[in-house]
């Protein structure tokens, strides 16, 4: 809570601070940030005062705004500092975070901006992988070493090079083909021989990655092994960059936050801010997909359409009946999701069945039995209560193993398993607990009525 007080103060300052014209005290305000909470408080800023302010900030600190920015944050920043000055901001950062600006431009833009850098193959070289593979995601921030040099040897080079603290998560160890050997740490730089060549005390046991490996994978590596960095490779394994793990971070977050909204059918690209007729556009038709999976229940209650007519009462406790099924059935669908995604599904199909119908009868048992009394005080008809009771354990118990099927029904076909799984899981609950629970009724229609 004093962090928001205190960022809606420095906000409320700056834009005090331009009302007047007093941009020297405004940029001596913000260039006291941390650059992810300069980048957050530009990007709030009216656009005028931001352009104004973007062309008196150092073109380095600039630079770092971009580092903290998302896709749509970085198209703000680029129109804040204009096209044709951007090649002088992007000299000041990593090659992974000037692919990532450039490929926010047109393309005659983007040949523009690359003829301009000093550095401009080798971002362009960047900007020829996936946006989501290994390759696009690497930085070229990283020191190698030759695997036939001395300890002494790379220590004077060390001493001369001096990389940034966070370029030294690792030292890459390559032969003379740039191929990766493995890895040294300045710990055995330090305490071994100067005479010691590099080879003999390389660390093999390296976890590397190519430059196609999907980044959902990469950061699996990353998670898996403990590791603070991972190499890219080529086909013929030549180093060609690394992945840090505050990329990862924001791979991890971003490929949950894809996950969570795929499974009530949102697309990713969707924010608080999207404009009200783009946000119509990316909901509409998953809502058109569920109009037509709801169609489902519709069919069931037509054919059961006489029995409705003579137990209605029924209908206004099966919907309590789809609810508890449909809730069963996600929650089933988001756990088999998140195994899928992080691979953790090693047991038998077989076998996870039988847990969920396990758990599905246990839990369908205990809320028909409440459902079911509750339905007895009202209407004091024990027929009833044992239709909503057997409806529910009966939806309930074969809910959970739907809610497992699905989401590996939609990997058989090659689509995201957490592609709207709970529209489809609901539609498969909804249909079983109006046809069970109906069915029931007709066969004791004589004591409903």
């Amino acid at each position: 809570m004093a962090e928001d007080v205190a960022a809606r103060d420095v906000l409320e300052n700056a834009r005090a601070l331009a009302s007047v014209g007093e941009w020297g005290k405004l940029v001596a305000l913000v260039t006291s940030l941390h650059p992810a909470d300069l980048a957050e408080l530009v990007l709030l800023l009216d656009e005028d005062i931001r352009v104004t302010l973007l062309d008196r900030l150092p073109t380095d600190v600039v630079g770092q705004l971009f580092e903290y920015a998302e896709d749509d944050e970085l198209r703000n920043l680029i129109r804040g500092v204009g096209v044709q000055d951007l090649p002088a901001v992007l000299e000041e950062v990593d090659d992974d975070v000037a692919a990532d600006v450039i490929q926010q431009l047109q393309p005659a833009e983007q040949m523009e901006t690359l003829a301009a850098l000093d550095r401009g193959e080798e971002v362009a070289e960047l900007m020829r992988y996936g946006d989501e593979s290994a390759g696009g995601i690497m930085s070229r921030g990283f020191v190698t070493l030759n695997e036939g040099i001395s300890v002494q040897q790379a220590i004077d080079y060390f001493r001369v090079l001096r990389p940034p603290t966070d370029r030294t998560y690792y030292l890459y160890v390559i032969d003379d083909e740039r191929r990766l050997q493995g890895t040294v740490s300045v710990r055995d730089l330090l305490v071994s021989s100067p005479d010691t060549t590099l080879s003999e005390i390389t660390q093999r046991d390296v976890h590397a990655v190519a430059v196609g490996t999907d980044q959902e994978e990469v950061a699996r590596t990353l998670q898996k092994y403990n590791l603070m960095a991972v190499p890219v490779v080529d086909d013929d394994g030549r180093l060609e960059g690394v992945t840090t793990a505050d990329d990862l971070m924001d791979v991890m977050q971003e490929e949950a936050t894809e996950d969570m909204f795929r499974m009530v059918g949102l697309d990713e690209e969707e924010t608080a801010s999207t404009p009200i007729l783009q946000t119509i556009r990316l909901r509409l038709p998953w809502l058109i997909v569920n109009l037509a999976t709801a169609f489902v229940s519709t069919v069931v209650l037509l054919l059961f359409h006489g029995t409705v007519e003579k137990a209605a009462i029924l209908i206004a406790f099966v919907p309590a009946i789809a609810n508890q099924a449909g809730v069963t059935g996600t929650q089933t669908a988001t756990i088999a999701v998140r195994s899928l995604a992080l691979r953790e599904q090693r047991a038998p199909l077989r076998r996870l069945l039988s847990r969920e119908w396990a758990v599905g009868v246990v839990n369908g048992l205990v809320v028909g039995l409440m459902l079911a009394t509750v339905a007895f005080l009202i209407e004091g008809n024990l027929t009833l209560s044992l239709i909503l009771l057997a409806a529910m354990s009966v939806a309930t118990s074969m809910a959970a193993p739907i809610g497992q099927v699905v989401p590996l029904i939609l990997r058989l076909l090659h689509a995201d398993p957490a592609l709207s799984s709970s529209i489809f899981v609901t539609m498969c609950t909804d249909g079983l607990s109006y046809f069970i629970a109906l069915a029931l009724a007709a066969l004791l229609i004589s004591n409903l009525t």
